[in-house]
């Protein structure tokens, strides 16, 4: 691989670059809201290269200025589409905290500038796409367009939002990982075929305008209507949604008051062979040149030498939304894919002899692949017990993990490589051979793990192992780490505020983590992320079983709970100890108080 970051190892991105590969006008436009960093982990720039290698002319329009339509001109007109998304992640939780606070850095932007993206993205991006070439079909994708594919809540704004099709007045919507939904979208419409075509295409949503009709098998889900006068409906419209949230299953018509759009099933995953090819491509894995002298794109760095072994998750766990995005199916690459980017890595310039994850989603997921997955209606593989039918062998995990250490021998240089993507701490405990290998050769000290909660019935709405789970993992890695002798540490996780844990149950988390002398850092407040079925409980207020739950909403409740989590820092000092006294638990504030002066001493 080239060390040089040269201009002509990218797509396109002005029109000088277009005209320079021999076109007057590109074929497809990608508009993202992130800058253009051509890495496989950024979807802009992963579509770009698919359509690309399929022979289309593709540009990148990065962070646009939206106070004008003129950038939207720049480079002339699309002769197929506009494709448009607000970037790599949900563009309320890249502006926004849990409690509604402006971030002070984008990371997905050069230097960490925060005023290069709308608040809105997909919907101000579209506007200005209309107003420059108004007859260019406009195909919203990535992220925050997939979850946001029917209503949705919004934190921000606290109120449910009708499907981002409708109000960004786009033609189509590419829900999923979007390879085959896109390059069929692309391909139709270079055949000459209209936009409004398309009511087929496996992960497709689309407005019902004009004389598309909605197919005749479609599941009615409640209206916009319905779910603001009943928002107790919510987690019906949720679970209706998540019994066809797969290949096989029926597409979904929702009104949205006003405007309908119907939701196609999604696409199947690539196969092995699609993903080998689409992971073979020639990304350079750096930020494009225009930002060399803006600070950098600080969210590259992380990613920037790790490689993908694969893509979806059966864990199902009710706070993620992998299931609606990538899917319940594993869709695995193959062993000799993954040593060839590893090869090509380890001649990047930048390269410094460490491979910062091989994994996915879940990393000790890699090739189990169920055969029932494309029809099973089950979320979860997992919980509340793990299917009879889980593939749970970690055969092709260990073969990968075994030639990865025989190539890293094989090198001229020390190489090592990490697991740091996370894993299934249940699922490890079915292979005490990858425990070892695990322990052994790719953890750098610590390892991720998420146990999230400590309480029974919040796990139980988290769809999460028990916690006696965690602590025998823990003992497992313990032995494991010793064996290979080293001195390993686990991270773990925690959420506070998830919806049906109450003040108590967070306090007895915090006395769990008193007895264990754990004073954890990775914490994340609840964020009601839209389509993942946590999201349903807190603007439902009801399980999935359709019991009421408690729900921390307001500022307080959920600040207190961060802070009981947090009990050591000093900052939440004055909030705990208001708390501690009105519960009348005055043991239990004497024992934070020393731990508290105890940190104070050792600074």
């Amino acid at each position: 691989m080239s060390c040089k970051n040269q201009v002509n190892s990218f797509l396109p991105v002005c029109r000088s670059e277009i005209e320079a590969v021999g076109r007057d006008e590109p074929d497809i436009i990608l508009v993202t809201g992130d800058a253009y960093v051509d890495h496989p982990a950024f979807g802009a720039a992963l579509i770009g290269r698919w359509l690309a290698h399929h022979g289309f002319c593709v540009a990148i329009l990065a962070q646009p200025d939206w106070r004008s339509v003129e950038p939207f001109r720049a480079l002339g007109r699309p002769r197929l589409f506009w494709g448009i998304t607000s970037g790599c992640i949900d563009s309320r939780l890249n502006n926004y905290a849990s409690l509604g606070h402006r971030r002070r850095q984008d990371v997905y932007s050069p230097g960490g500038r925060t005023d290069l993206r709308p608040d809105k993205p997909l919907l101000t991006y579209a506007a200005r796409a209309r107003e420059a070439f108004g007859d260019v079909p406009i195909v919203l994708g990535g992220l925050e367009a997939s979850l946001r594919r029917l209503v949705h809540y919004d934190y921000i704004e606290d109120r449910l939002k009708r499907s981002v099709l409708i109000d960004a007045k786009a033609d189509v919507l590419v829900h999923g990982m979007g390879e085959r939904a896109t390059l069929e979208v692309a391909r139709r419409l270079a055949a000459g075929r209209s936009v409004d075509a398309m009511s087929d295409i496996s992960g497709l949503a689309y407005r019902v305008v004009r004389d598309v009709k909605p197919p005749t098998d479609a599941v009615v889900l409640p209206d916009r209507e319905a779910l603001q006068a009943e928002p107790e409906r919510f987690m019906e419209a949720q679970l209706a949604y998540q019994r066809q949230a797969r290949p096989t299953g029926r597409p979904v018509v929702q009104d949205q008051c006003p405007g309908r759009v119907v939701v196609n099933p999604p696409a199947e995953p690539l196969s092995q062979d699609e993903l080998d090819r689409l992971y073979s491509l020639p990304f350079t894995r750096n930020a494009h040149p225009m930002y060399d002298r803006l600070g950098g794109i600080a969210a590259l760095a992380p990613v920037r030498f790790s490689i993908t072994t694969h893509r979806g998750c059966f864990g199902g766990c009710s706070f993620c939304a992998i299931y609606f995005h990538q899917g319940k199916q594993i869709a695995s690459r193959s062993e000799d894919g993954i040593l060839a980017e590893a090869a090509q890595i380890v001649h990047h310039c930048d390269f410094k002899g460490t491979i910062a994850d091989i994994g996915g989603p879940t990393a000790n997921m890699y090739g189990m692949a169920c055969p029932d997955a494309g029809v099973c209606r089950r979320e979860s593989c997992l919980y509340p017990e793990p299917c009879v039918k889980l593939p749970a062998d970690h055969g092709r995990m260990l073969g990968l993990l075994e030639r990865v250490l025989n190539w890293q021998q094989g090198q001229p240089r020390k190489i090592r490589s990490a697991i740091a993507s996370g894993i299934r701490h249940d699922l490890a405990l079915q292979s005490g051979d990858y425990m070892q290998l695990l322990a052994g050769h790719f953890v750098g000290g610590h390892l991720k793990v998420a146990p999230e909660h400590y309480c029974p019935h919040v796990l139980n709405l988290m769809r999460k192992p028990g916690f006696e789970v965690f602590e025998e993992f823990e003992a497992r890695f313990a032995e494991a780490s010793c064996r290979a002798g080293k001195q390993q540490y686990l991270v773990p996780y925690f959420i506070s505020a998830h919806p049906g844990c109450s003040n108590e149950d967070a306090l007895q988390l915090t006395e769990y983590l008193l007895s264990r002398h754990w004073r954890p850092r990775q914490v994340q407040d609840f964020v009601p992320a839209p389509l993942a079925l946590s999201t349903a409980m807190y603007v439902s207020g009801r399980s999935p079983q359709g019991k009421r739950i408690v729900v921390p909403k307001g500022r307080a409740d959920k600040r207190l709970q961060f802070a009981l989590l947090h009990y050591w820092d000093v900052r939440h000092g004055r909030q705990i100890e208001n708390y501690l006294t009105a519960q009348g638990r005055g043991k239990l504030l004497a024992q934070i108080r020393r731990v508290r002066q105890s940190a104070q001493r050792k600074r």
